[in-house]
């Protein structure tokens, strides 16, 4: 009897020692679990994070080139109107110049005419 009670409480024990493994495994496999959840909230924290620093400097950039292109706008514009300017006071000149050397012919021979 009393090795029958030695075998059995040898047997208890070791069911209560498996049961003590398997609440083990559960908690670690819960906390594996939670670790991974908690894992991923924060990439998708870090991923947002990330994503809002970038538009924020897209914007940025997008802003800059905005004015950049304003800018070489207006110095294009600036640029046309002097050329216009420029155009127009020299235009009178230019067509009296032109106007003279066309009208103001002087017949005279080619040195290579041969004269017979």
């Amino acid at each position: 009897m009393l090795q029958s009670r030695g075998v059995s409480d040898l047997l208890a024990a070791e069911k209560k020692a498996q049961e003590l493994i398997e609440e083990a495994r559960k908690r670690k496999n819960k906390r594996i679990k939670d670790a991974q959840s908690e894992a991923k909230a924060e990439i998708e924290q870090f991923k947002i994070e990330r994503e809002r620093h970038y538009k924020g400097l897209e914007q940025q950039q997008l802003g800059n080139r905005t004015q950049m292109t304003e800018q070489s706008n207006k110095e294009t514009q600036t640029q046309i109107a002097a050329l216009k300017n420029q155009y127009e006071s020299n235009k009178q000149e230019l067509l009296q110049r032109i106007i003279t050397l066309v009208c103001d012919i002087k017949p005279e021979a080619h040195i290579n005419a041969r004269i017979e």
